[in-house]
């Protein structure tokens, strides 16, 4: 049986480096990436996606578990939402979906705003900051800390949303925005259709070029918030058009 180590080997890189590519962390150079996939190619390696799955707590329909996802990065996630919560005025009707950086926003919204919402982690920590909390119905989805479905779809579409904040599983910089689940995004949809204004909140990991089959065009988007792009997709990122706010120097967030 061909292991990680083997691919390793091959490619002239460590197993944690052979880790990342598998995972799609962007970070990694492309010309090492581009021989890490040829090792992978040549030996046939096939990941044990089950062990793999219960070490990362992943759920093969929904992806990390809202647990996982909301200790990894904190620094920049916080900083990310820090600067998302400014925003937001006293008077305003915003929409916050289900991701781990936008449930960061709840410590730093001003009381009297309105919120909508599909997600169990913003619920609490809002309304103890006096903040008006509007929880749409749906199927509760222990993995992500909320609820989805037609009816979530439907109550989104009701309603009228000054701002609306989005995470993505991944930002492909010439696709645009994606995510694992297709449940997961139909209600970012139908918030998006509402708002008058879209603000995506991504720490620098999500970046990639992969050709995915993305939800939305970057286009679609009126702001995106980010503790850095990478240098590899600066470019692509930039002439998209998309406004970016970044809130951290790359030196300055390696270890978030």
């Amino acid at each position: 049986m061909v292991t990680i180590k083997d691919v390793a080997a091959r490619a002239g890189v460590s197993p944690a480096t052979v880790s990342r590519v598998l995972n799609g962390v962007p970070t990694v150079d492309a010309e090492i990436a581009a021989r890490v996939r040829e090792a992978v190619a040549a030996l046939d390696y096939q990941p044990n996606q089950a062990g793999r799955n219960l070490r990362m707590r992943i759920d093969s329909a929904f992806g990390p578990e809202f647990s996982v996802r909301s200790r990894e990065h904190l620094g920049a996630k916080r900083r990310i939402a820090e600067r998302a919560a400014a925003l937001v005025s006293a008077n305003d009707v915003i929409g916050l979906d289900s991701g781990s950086t936008v449930s960061m926003m709840c410590p730093h919204l001003p009381p009297g705003v309105m919120v909508y919402t599909n997600s169990l982690a913003v619920l609490q920590p809002a309304a103890r900051r006096g903040v008006t909390v509007n929880l749409a119905p749906g199927r509760y989805v222990p993995e992500m800390a909320a609820v989805f479905g037609t009816e979530t779809d439907q109550y989104f579409r009701q309603r009228r949303l000054r701002r609306y904040f989005l995470s993505s599983a991944k930002i492909d910089v010439r696709r645009g925005l994606y995510n694992i689940n297709p449940l997961t995004t139909t209600v970012k949809l139908a918030a998006m259709e509402r708002a008058d204004m879209c603000v995506v909140l991504a720490h620098h990991e999500k970046f990639c070029d992969a050709g995915l089959d993305t939800y939305a065009p970057l286009e679609r988007i009126d702001l995106l918030i980010t503790d850095y792009i990478p240098t590899p997709y600066r470019d692509v990122v930039l002439q998209s058009g998309v406004p970016v706010i970044e809130v951290a120097p790359p030196a300055a967030s390696q270890t978030d």
